[in-house]
């Protein structure tokens, strides 16, 4: 009951004190909010990029066009030989007409225009599933290689490298996502320091009286070290909710417009985890904040 109290005295001081410098503290709590939206911003960015590069490394199939005339020896020996190969999971033909009626689903308005058509323009085609690792493994490429040297094909239509970059692009976000955070949080904890600083010179005479009377150094420095969490928790608090009403805004937005291709992108917020070490990060900037300022040559 004691520490409960204690703590709870400490907070209402801490409280005070920031109400007290209200002005910067306002300043302050919206320097850390917008550094740890900036923050948020890439690692959404990361989230759904790497979702996309998830959803292409289950589904995306390899594509193996085959000249007019293949005969069924040839086809089967080039199936055969994929499921050999251990990197891919099915074998799944395509005729033409598969392949009309697929196009006539997904361009609906260019459907009519195909129909008119004297013949089919859509050759035969093998699709083959990879198995979930066979992007990464370095026998993919080869593979794709040999196929497309095969006297029946005509084509193989799969573009590893892009799927590569992308992979490479995720990472890239979130690496400067995170070192822009590390930058601008340094700076968000500074502007933290400053605000404690000036709620010490306005208890610079309770302070004194403190020490007089010998109190402890945790009830002297402990509230200004709460108040600079507080400021890095409501930052992060802020952040937060800023960046989830600008999420669900671009959700209406995407939905209003039928855009398929941000569809793709903006499917998910950011995970439990990770909104907990962005509020985490505001936290630990204003510790970091109110350590400084509440170092014993300023207190």
């Amino acid at each position: 009951m004691k520490q409960g109290a204690a703590f709870a005295s400490l907070l209402d001081e801490a409280v005070s004190g920031l109400w007290r410098a209200r002005r910067m503290t306002f300043v302050s709590v919206f320097q850390i909010s917008f550094s740890l939206f900036l923050v948020g911003l890439f690692l959404l960015a990361a989230e759904n990029l790497g979702g996309v590069v998830d959803t292409l490394r289950r589904e995306t199939a390899v594509t193996v066009f085959l000249k007019p005339g293949a005969d069924e020896a040839a086809k089967g020996a080039l199936e055969r030989r994929a499921m050999e190969s251990k990197l891919v999971a099915a074998v799944r033909r395509v005729s033409p007409e598969d392949a009309r009626a697929r196009f006539a689903r997904s361009f609906a308005s260019l459907a009519g225009a195909a129909g008119t058509l004297s013949g089919n323009p859509f050759p035969e085609s093998v699709e083959l599933d990879l198995l979930p690792g066979a992007i990464s493994s370095a026998a993919l490429r080869p593979f794709l290689a040999n196929l497309a040297a095969s006297p029946s094909v005509d084509e193989v239509q799969f573009d590893v490298d892009w799927i590569r970059r992308l992979r490479g692009v995720v990472r890239l976000v979130a690496a400067s996502g995170l070192a822009a955070g590390v930058l601008l949080a340094l700076g968000a904890a500074f502007t933290i320091a400053n605000v404690v600083r000036l709620t010490i010179l306005l208890h610079r005479d309770e302070i004194e009286i403190l020490r007089l009377v010998g109190a402890p150094e945790v009830l002297i420095r402990g509230p200004f070290l709460l108040g600079g969490v507080l400021q890095g928790l409501l930052g992060g608090l802020v952040a937060l909710g800023v960046l989830a009403g600008a999420f669900r805004g671009l959700l209406f937005f995407v939905a209003s417009t039928e855009n398929v291709l941000l569809g793709v992108f903006v499917v998910r917020f950011l995970s439990p985890a990770t909104c907990a070490v962005l509020v985490l990060g505001g936290v630990v900037a204003g510790l970091l904040g109110g350590t400084i300022a509440s170092r014993r040559e300023h207190v």
